[in-house]
Parts: C-alpha cells; structure tokens; sequence
C-alpha cells in the first residue's frame, strides 16, 4: 500500500478509521448520490471485492488502510501455480507418427534434388521410429493379454 494515498485518507477523513459505501463512493470518484452506485459498492463489500470490509453495527464499513491498498495496490510478486490441464490426455504416439510422415516426404524432395544420402538418412530414421512405435505397440497388446488372462485366472479361482 502506498503510504501516500493513506495520508491523504487520513487527511480527508480526519479522526476517521474506516468510511461507509457513501464515503468510499466519493473516493473512488463516484456519484455518490446515486443508488445504484451505492448499491454496487455495497454487493462488492459483501462479495468480498473490497477486501477488508466489514459490517459494523448493521453497516459495510471499509477501513482507511484497505481502500488505501485498493487505490494504490502493493507491487508484489504473483506465483502462479502450474497446474495441468485437465480434459485430453496427449497422445505421445501422435507426434512421431508426423515425424514420420514427414521424414518420408523429406526424402522424396532430397531424391527430386539429387541428395540421396540425405534422402536415404530420412528414410533409415523414419524406419527406426516406425519400428520403435511397432514395437511399442506389441508390448502394450502382450501386457494386456497378460493381465486378461491373469483376471480370468482370478476370476476362476475364486469360484472353486
């Protein structure tokens, strides 16, 4: 908060601590005299949109230093929490298929423009990625075959 926009609260607001929606109103240079003004500043002390404010004897008060902080907020460091995304789930197959697909039409231009080693380079990465997913894939199917039958297996025990 900035101890100059608190002086000039306790300036303004002599032998004051906290204002009322009315005050605050003519801070935040508002109509005052509108009803809908008032309305909205008191709603947003009551949802929480001016921090600090609280109901004193049946009436939304906001203390001086509060509004102060509210006119003339504290620069402060924000750490943004890195959340994961929630929803799909990327695909990690995806990308090396288009590694792929690409490598192979790579190729074929590095062949139209006379490179066959590199074309021939393209095309032994493109088979080794193409061999990795394969494989890959062949160790999934085997791992659930493997757990379809150790279930059935289960399954059969438990009826004995």
């Amino acid at each position: 908060m900035s101890e100059k926009a608190l002086e000039h609260l306790r300036r303004d607001w002599p032998k004051r601590y906290a204002l009322n929606p009315e005050e605050v109103a003519v801070v935040l240079g508002r109509d005052s005299s509108s009803r809908g003004v008032l309305q909205k500043i008191r709603e947003g002390m009551q949802r929480g949109r001016y921090p600090g404010a609280r109901k004193i004897d049946g009436h939304w008060q906001l203390p001086l230093e509060d509004l102060a902080e509210i006119l003339d907020p504290t620069p402060e460091t924000v750490m943004v929490p890195v959340v994961a995304k929630a929803g799909r789930r990327r695909s990690q197959v995806g990308p090396r298929i288009r590694f792929i697909v690409n490598a192979r039409f790579l190729a074929d231009v590095f062949d139209a423009i006379g490179d066959t080693e590199g074309a021939q380079a393209l095309r032994g990465a493109a088979w080794a990625a193409r061999e990795g997913l394969r494989q890959e894939d062949y160790a999934r199917r085997a791992e659930r075959s493997r757990a379809d039958l150790l279930d059935a297996l289960a399954g059969q025990a438990l009826r004995r």
